[in-house]
């Protein structure tokens, strides 16, 4: 475990960290009120950084990482996900030409209504 002094040095090597291994990295921050500390890690089970402060200013430094890893997580496309939409998307067009060509008139069923609530109450009493 790598403990960073400098917030630079950490957000540099948290960020890198992350760009060689997004799938295995894990981010987290746990803040101690009693103590007024706030501790960041960030690790991919070979690699484990972490940043301690109880400095006011470095939060909106977290927030800022924060945002950024966010962005990055959010941006990446997973592979599993491109290699099976095709598959989806053919299911999808089979079923919806099955439907279609075997489409009968149906009559729905008006849904229930609820309880009554707060009426409902005041009527039995």
């Amino acid at each position: 475990m790598v403990n960073i002094q400098s917030w630079d040095e950490f957000q540099k090597a948290a960020e890198e960290l992350y760009a060689m291994e997004p799938l295995r990295t894990r981010y987290v921050a746990k803040y101690r009120h009693v103590e007024g500390k706030l501790v960041l890690k960030v690790t991919d089970d070979r690699t484990c950084l972490k940043y301690k402060t109880d400095q006011m200013q470095d939060l909106n430094k977290f927030e800022r990482l924060n945002r950024s890893l966010m962005a990055k997580m959010h941006n990446r496309a997973p592979a599993a996900e491109t290699t099976e939409l095709p598959i989806v998307s053919a299911v999808a067009t089979t079923a919806a030409a099955t439907t279609s060509q075997t489409a009968t008139p149906t009559i729905s069923s008006p849904m229930q209504q609820g309880g009554g609530g707060k009426a409902k109450k005041n009527k039995r009493r």
